[in-house]
C-alpha cells in the first residue's frame, strides 16, 4: 500500500532557524510578491502553493492554471506534502524537517473510476474476451500510470519549493564529530591473595631447603 500512495522519496532538510520560523516562511514564500523576485521561478505557468500549518509542521498541496479553459480554472491536487518540522535536540534555533509525499485517496479513485466505467461498457462489445480484458488492461494502466507521472511531478515541485525558499534561512552548520581518541590502558596485575600467596611461598622455601 505505501509503495501505491508513495510518489517521492522521503527527504530531511536541516535549518539554522526555528520551526515555528521555518513553516511561518513557507507560509509567506507561498504567496507570490514583487519583494520576493528571485522566487518568481516558483510560480511559472500559473502554479500556486497552498500551506495548511499543523502541531508537527504543516501540510500542503500544489495545483496549476487550467490553459485550454476559464482563468479560475485550476488542475486538480492529487499529491499532499506532509512536513514534520521539530527542534533539533536542544537547540531551538536549529530544526530538522522530514518531508514526505502521499497521493489523496481521492485521486486514486478517480483514476480508475473512468477506465473502469469504459471497461463495463466494453464488456457488451461483441468481441473476444481476450481483446476485451486487452483494452480494459491498457485503459487502467494508461490512467493509472498519468495520475502517477501528475502526482510525482506535483510532490517534486513542492519539495523544490520547498528547498529554494529555506535557502533564504541560515544554514545549519553541524559541526563534524571526529572519532575520541582511545584512552591509553593500564593494566594493572592485582596482587594474589595472602593465602594463595603463602602457600607458593611455603612450596618454594620447601624446594629449596
Amino acid at each position: 500500500m505505501r509503495a501505491l500512495v508513495q510518489v517521492h522519496p522521503p527527504v530531511t532538510l536541516m535549518v539554522g532557524a526555528p520551526p515555528d520560523v521555518c513553516v511561518r516562511t513557507l507560509a509567506t514564500a507561498a504567496k507570490p510578491s514583487t519583494s520576493r523576485l528571485h522566487h518568481r521561478d516558483l510560480f511559472q505557468e500559473g502554479r500556486r502553493y497552498y500551506i495548511q500549518p499543523r502541531d508537527d509542521g504543516f501540510r500542503m498541496i500544489t495545483d496549476t492554471r487550467v490553459f485550454w479553459g476559464s482563468r479560475r480554472q485550476r488542475t486538480p491536487a492529487v499529491v499532499v506534502l506532509y512536513g514534520q518540522v521539530s527542534a533539533a535536540g536542544t537547540d531551538d534555533s536549529l530544526s530538522i524537517l522530514r518531508l514526505r509525499a502521499r497521493m489523496k485517496p481521492t485521486a486514486m479513485l478517480t483514476a480508475l473510476a473512468m477506465p473502469l466505467f469504459i471497461a463495463w461498457i466494453l464488456t457488451y462489445m461483441p468481441w473476444g474476451a481476450p481483446l476485451i480484458v486487452f483494452l480494459i488492461t491498457v485503459l487502467v494502466g494508461l490512467s493509472w500510470l498519468g495520475t502517477r507521472f501528475n502526482a510525482a511531478f506535483q510532490a517534486n515541485e513542492m519539495v523544490y519549493f520547498v528547498r529554494t525558499v529555506l535557502d533564504d534561512l541560515p544554514q545549519a552548520n553541524i559541526i563534524a564529530l571526529s572519532p575520541a581518541p582511545a584512552p591509553d590502558v593500564i593494566v594493572s596485575q592485582q596482587a594474589p591473595p595472602v593465602a594463595d600467596f603463602q602457600r607458593e611461598w611455603e612450596r618454594t622455601y620447601g624446594e629449596s631447603s
